[in-house]
């Protein structure tokens, strides 16, 4: 037994003996899945029945071109950047200079051609945009030869997601001073980071097969994985001009109404706008939470704070996304269950997983001739 010479203190008495005054409830950093998961919350549940699978993208005819090199008033000859864009009997503007030619033949990217159908002959300068605007054949004439477009073939990956965590059957038995008790808290806490590590894998994923040991490791691609050319750079501080031009872009294809995942600086930028062409409401049965809808002369965006929208570089992010055309792919074949849990728990005293295996099914994108077409984009500013 110890002796202590003088007055005792909290210092020097046996620490056993002081109460200890400890909150009775934990605090959670992030207390919910549902401000984090928007993009899978959101998404349709589709199963499939392969670890890689597939889909087919249709491509709408090019209608677009540019003229090579120029050519005179006269010139009966014009070289173009895509050849094969063309047919006989085509009919074509020159957007410029407002000149209808008909094509005659192709060779190449070399166009024999009638010139000034309906119009007159301007001379062309490299660069010039073509448009395709019909065809016009003779009276009698035989059909020309026909042109049929295949479909294009993409295919994603499903991704094993798994979050373990573990506690003996001792400290299961055991009473906490703080609640809630470990064993809930442990499944909450690795539940929301579960949501987390899906939702970040479907917006920033990158498609792989590799086999580091004896089996394959897949990962998906996300959404960004898929838009690689049909992105708007701010450059600064996002006017509505610029908006508005981004607007016509992303509404050109696909549905009227499409999803808008904005970081901070998004929605600080947009809140700029005028106050006329914004409602915010709560839609509880669709997102979850409050929505901003943004209306434009192009169509309208259910625009969502999205709080993993974070950083030096994703900080200053709008994700636009045609949710009509999106999914959210699990693996499931007819002896396993359909369902389309965000995390399936297995229920064990000593051990327990979330485990998901799914991947993101990208909107469809249709290529004409001046750059993609897409159904989802994504704007970019500067932190």
């Amino acid at each position: 037994m110890a002796t202590i010479t003088g007055a005792m203190t909290t210092t020097n008495v046996l620490s056993d003996q002081l109460a200890i005054d400890l909150g009775d409830r934990i605090s959670l950093l992030e207390p919910s899945a549902q401000p984090l998961a928007v993009f899978t919350r959101k998404a349709n549940k589709k199963r499939t029945v392969a670890t890689k699978f597939s889909w087919l993208e249709d491509q709408s005819k090019p209608r677009f071109d540019t003229q090579n090199g120029g050519a005179t008033n006269v010139a009966t000859t014009v070289a173009v950047t895509n050849g094969a864009y063309f047919q006989q009997w085509d009919q074509v503007l020159n957007t410029r200079t407002g000149e209808q030619f008909r094509v005659d033949a192709v060779a190449g990217g070399n166009l024999t051609v009638t010139r000034g159908i309906g119009s007159t002959n301007l001379a062309m300068n490299n660069g010039d945009e073509l448009y395709i605007i019909g065809t016009a054949q003779p009276e009698n004439d035989t059909s020309k030869p026909a042109r049929s477009d295949i479909p294009s073939k993409v295919t994603n990956n499903t991704q094993i997601f798994r979050t373990p965590f573990e506690m003996s059957g001792s400290l299961q038995a055991s009473s906490f001073q703080a609640s809630p008790d470990e064993w809930p808290r442990q499944a909450r806490s690795k539940g929301i980071e579960h949501a987390k590590d899906l939702e970040l894998s479907f917006l920033f994923g990158r498609k792989s097969a590799t086999t580091p040991g004896a089996t394959e490791d897949r990962t998906t691609g996300g959404i960004l994985s898929f838009i690689t050319t049909n992105q708007t750079d701010a450059g600064g501080d996002l006017s509505e001009a610029e908006f508005n031009a981004f607007m016509l872009q992303v509404m050109r294809y696909g549905s009227d109404s499409k999803l808008a995942m904005a970081s901070g600086v998004g929605i600080s930028a947009l809140n700029k706008f005028p106050a006329s062409k914004q409602q915010t409401r709560n839609d509880e049965t669709t997102y979850g939470m409050n929505v901003t809808h943004y209306t434009s002369p192009f169509g309208s965006l259910n625009l969502v704070y999205h709080r993993m929208l974070e950083g030096t570089k994703y900080g200053g992010y709008i994700i636009v996304v045609d949710m009509e055309q999106a999914a959210y792919r699990y693996l499931a074949n007819d002896s396993v269950s359909r369902s389309a849990p965000s995390g399936a728990l297995s229920v064990s005293m000593q051990r327990s997983r979330f485990a998901s295996t799914s991947c993101m099914l990208p909107p469809p994108m249709s290529t004409i001739a001046q750059g993609s077409a897409p159904s989802s984009r994504a704007l970019r500013m500067p932190r």
